[in-house]
């Protein structure tokens, strides 16, 4: 199986390297593909969406505890999902270096406590299981990880 792998890397890097010469250019895509669970129902709009867009169009940071219909209509258990655990930013009792987010991110914490402090106020804001939490972004954060962290993520634009 490992000789299978190695020969599996080298052929993709091989078609890299071609591609690469041929003046092709790449464009990278997050780990998880934006809107890709998005469908219509009769009711509207489910699967993965923005929530706190007061304007319609730029997010905010929020946390609000989620509602069952809402995890049900952004399909929360099929997001991927990530956790503190082994994290050396992360760390349980610390406070991490200033987090600044590329991108927008709506979370859904499944277990455990944190504080999110805003760059922008100082004030911590407590996130726990069954808040959604959206990260805006280029949103400026700490985290002060109190509990380990489980949660859920959707990146979108």
């Amino acid at each position: 199986l490992a000789a299978i792998l190695d020969r599996a890397m080298k052929f993709v890097l091989a078609l890299i390297g071609l591609a690469a010469a041929a003046g092709f250019q790449p464009q990278m895509q997050p780990a998880v593909a934006r809107h890709s669970l998005l469908r219509r129902s009769a009711s509207g709009m489910v699967g993965p969406r923005p929530i706190h867009r007061p304007d319609g169009f730029t997010s905010v940071f929020t946390v609000e505890k989620a509602t069952p219909e809402q995890m049900k209509d952004l399909g929360v258990d099929n997001w991927p999902t990530w956790s503190t655990r082994g994290s050396v930013k992360y760390m349980v009792g610390e406070r991490s270096l200033l987090k600044v987010y590329s991108g927008n991110e709506l979370s859904h914490i499944i277990a455990g406590k944190m504080e999110i402090i805003p760059e922008e106020t100082g004030v911590p804001v407590l996130v726990q299981p069954g808040d959604f939490v959206t990260f805006p972004d280029e949103f400026r954060c700490y985290w002060h990880v109190i509990e380990e962290v489980r949660k859920h993520y959707y990146l979108y634009d």
